[in-house]
């Protein structure tokens, strides 16, 4: 991927004094545009890179530039620790574990403390397959092999080919960003409902240009349609999970939220589920859609 990549060619850089881009472009097996993009964006991170045209010319680094690892303070080293022993939840990989023990010793080779943040990606579900999915996915990335696959959504499931570019987690999920063939287009698919999931032995040229998207929430303040609830105060920590406390009005007895949402299915199935301690104020017509939701819901326990 384009991260490894730059680390990569700054490596060469660190360690040949001149390199051309066509060198670049065939070790990484990607275009010399690509290589001039990445260039850039080292430039803009503040590398030295110089480009001399001509005969004899190529890439180089300044003489006088050296990476010096100490730059890494303390609070550095405990955001970098701290995502990887993120990673260590759902990869129990020799190579994450050696990573690990390194980055535990400071430059004064005494241990450093124990991280005050935790990240565990791991699932509730003790039956969880999604770790299983999640190394099988990484290893067709790193290796740009198709996947074969099941996907569920709403229509039902359908087989899928896809080209994996990246894995996303957002709140409580994981998410793949891929191409599919099925619909022609770069789709995001949530690794949950992923079945079957199989590496084929074809392989694929990484296409240019895509970007990683942000994952929309099931509400916004800006986006969809408006909508108004109340919940009981009982439900103010389901509240707060969903919206946030900063956009809750309390009164007495009940919390009132107003929000936009793109996705009126996750309301009405949410709000039906809790019963009489919530309601969906405004608009009428998705009142009216919950009342048939809980109707036909109704009709499954009735003899």
């Amino acid at each position: 991927m384009k991260s490894n990549r730059m680390f990569g060619i700054l490596s060469i850089l660190l360690d040949k004094r001149q390199i051309t881009a066509k060198e670049l472009a065939e070790y990484f097996e990607v275009s010399v545009r690509t290589i001039h993009r990445d260039l850039l964006d080292l430039s803009s991170a503040g590398f030295p890179i110089i480009t001399q045209q001509g005969i004899g010319g190529g890439i180089s680094l300044m003489p006088d530039f050296k990476y010096n690892k100490s730059v890494l303070n303390k609070d550095d080293m405990d955001i970098i620790l701290a995502g990887i022993q993120g990673l260590s939840s759902i990869d129990d990989s020799a190579k994450i574990k050696t990573l690990l023990a390194k980055l535990r010793f400071s430059n004064s080779n005494k241990m450093l403390l124990e991280n005050d943040i935790v990240i565990d990606f791991s699932s509730w579900n003790h039956n969880s397959t999604i770790i299983d999915k999640i190394r099988r996915i990484r290893v067709a990335i790193a290796n740009h092999k198709f996947l074969n696959m099941k996907y569920y959504s709403s229509n039902g499931y359908r087989e899928r080919i896809v080209e994996p570019y990246k894995l996303l987690f957002k709140q409580e999920s994981w998410y793949l960003l891929a191409y599919c063939h099925y619909r022609k287009s770069f789709r995001i698919f949530k690794v949950e409902r992923i079945s079957d999931l199989q590496i084929t032995k074809e392989t694929f040229e990484e296409r240019e240009g895509y970007e990683t998207p942000l994952l929309k929430s099931d509400f916004s303040n800006s986006q969809g349609i408006e909508i108004t609830v109340r919940m009981d105060k009982s439900l103010e920590f389901l509240a707060i999970d969903f919206f946030g406390e900063e956009n809750i009005i309390k009164n007495a007895d009940n919390l009132y939220i107003a929000f936009h949402s793109e996705y009126p299915s996750w309301v009405i199935t949410t709000f039906a589920s809790l019963g009489e301690k919530a309601e969906i104020i405004s608009p009428n017509s998705l009142r009216t859609e919950v009342k048939d939701f809980l109707k036909n819901a109704l009709k499954q326990y009735e003899i």
